[in-house]
């Protein structure tokens, strides 16, 4: 199977994503998927409500989400 930069691969997530670089031994590639991924929970400080004490605020959680991320995939 010969693959070139600009093919459609699938991403570790089963999404279609286009292949962006390719090693010169041709044994791992870069692929682009515009999904969103890894769906991460974070602390955020909550700037709505007044601070607790000196340098501790109130905080939120916030989920974030990462587009157009790179992987490099092993063949």
């Amino acid at each position: 199977m010969e693959l070139k930069v600009g093919d459609i691969f699938k991403c570790p997530e089963g999404y279609n994503a286009k292949i962006v670089w390719i090693r010169e031994d041709k044994k791992v590639i870069a692929v682009r998927c515009p999904q969103k991924h890894f769906d991460k929970v974070a602390k955020v400080v909550d700037n709505t409500k007044p601070a607790l004490s000196y340098r501790r605020h109130p905080t939120k959680e916030r989920t974030i989400y990462a587009e157009n991320m790179v992987f490099l995939i092993s063949i």
